[in-house]
């Protein structure tokens, strides 16, 4: 359930053609095939050169051949369409056995869905008690208090951290009210906001809604998805005391075997005001009558990016109403990127931070994540330092002598 988006159809461009056939199929099965393109004579060759020069300085007729050229990609050669009858019966009993390997698959999948059910009900109970230490309705065990602090320091042992002794205080400076020490003060906010992805979507005005978020917790669906339920204290903003997003997988597997997301649910926030809602802003002029003199206050409200956008998903049969003139292309592209934004931030809610919360909480997550999240960005933004790198090299090699690395410093 944890995997990334599956495209619906598979890639076809890795289909046979005579540039990926390898020698030996082309020598065994294409050899005995005449050439379809006459031999190209050398006066010819000529005449090609300067229509090819031509082309090139016809941008308009280059555009045309290039979006011709482009329909092409993709496409089968037709090389299985040319093999004998008895290789091709081969090739469909490969398809056959390929067919009964998959719905096995799909059995693997399913089964391992209801493992995952099973043992989330285990977990549940560990969950309710988390909530209740979060809130202040529970303290830990001295058992659990001594398991944590022991966890802590191995941490820090293996890190090379020097580990300080507490010194033990006095009776009466211990003694502190006990609503303020209640609980872990913005325990969800915090490590929300240690959680990158999400971290990029939470404004100033969020941060004040979500200090009143007591708890995050998901459950399974009885059909392929789940539910994120996040549950706030009473607070200003809005009535809500429980938003919910759903999460839903189609009934039939992917290509790959995996469960494909179909859409997403939110719910509907009742915010007490215009002004509490941090969707929206709210630009205020004022306006004079020329006749009467007298002065009004016009509100224009507008959209504006929220954490809690993530509870109104993106529509893909809002795509449908999209006027004509309008570029669809892009609108299909947009589309696109916000629903894959959408579905990578469920999953990481629910893979990531809701079994890892206590070390999303304090950070330790954060030195944990996950590598992908850096692939091609290297080439991308860091290829002018290689290459300034590369020629520090060089001029190191050229002494003849080597310098060391540069320390690498993390804050």
């Amino acid at each position: 359930m944890s995997e990334p988006i599956k495209k619906k159809n598979g890639d076809i461009s890795k289909a046979p053609t005579p540039q990926n056939t390898p020698a030996s199929v082309t020598s065994s099965y294409l050899k005995s095939q005449p050439p379809t393109v006459s031999t190209i004579k050398e006066e010819e060759g000529e005449i090609s050169n300067a229509a090819a020069q031509t082309i090139a300085n016809n941008p308009m007729l280059l555009s045309m051949i290039q979006g011709k050229l482009g329909d092409l990609v993709g496409k089968q050669s037709g090389y299985i369409d040319s093999l004998s009858k008895p290789t091709k019966n081969r090739i469909y009993g490969l398809k056959s056995l390929q067919l009964r390997q998959m719905k096995l698959e799909a059995e693997f999948q399913k089964e391992l869905l209801n493992l995952e059910k099973k043992f989330f009900k285990k977990y549940e109970p560990l969950y309710e008690k988390r909530k209740k230490i979060i809130n202040g309705d529970l303290e830990p065990t001295a058992e659990e208090i001594e398991e944590g602090e022991q966890l802590d320091k191995e941490d820090k042992e293996a890190e090379g951290e020097e580990i300080e002794e507490e010194e033990e205080e006095e009776e009466e400076e211990a003694e502190v009210d006990e609503e303020t020490s209640k609980g872990i003060p913005n325990f969800w906010l915090t490590a929300l906001e240690n959680l990158s992805t999400v971290q990029e979507t939470i404004t100033d005005r969020d941060s004040e809604v979500l200090q009143n978020l007591i708890d995050i917790r998901m459950e399974y669906l009885d059909t392929p998805g789940f539910e994120l339920i996040f549950e706030f204290k009473e607070n200003p903003f809005f009535s809500n005391t429980i938003l919910t997003k759903t999460y839903h997988y189609q009934a039939e597997l992917g290509y790959s075997g995996d469960f494909v997301y179909d859409h997403a649910d939110g719910c509907e926030i009742n915010w007490k005001s215009k002004e509490n809602n941090v969707t929206i802003n709210i630009e205020k002029r004022k306006q004079r009558n020329k006749n009467t003199n007298q002065t009004r206050t016009i509100e224009k409200l507008s959209p504006t990016e929220s954490f809690f956008n993530f509870f109104d998903p993106p529509n893909p049969k809002a795509n449908e109403n999209v006027e004509a003139e309008e570029n669809e292309e892009e609108v299909d592209d947009e589309l696109t990127g916000r629903l894959e934004l959408d579905y990578q931030l469920g999953e990481e809610i629910k893979d990531r931070l809701i079994p890892r919360a206590i070390d999303w909480f304090t950070g330790d997550a954060v030195d944990f994540d996950y590598p992908e999240d850096f692939e091609g960005e290297e080439d991308e933004e860091f290829s002018d330092e290689e290459g300034e790198d590369n020629e520090d090299d060089d001029e190191e090699e050229d002494d003849g002598k080597k310098q060391p690395p540069p320390e690498c410093k993390q804050q």
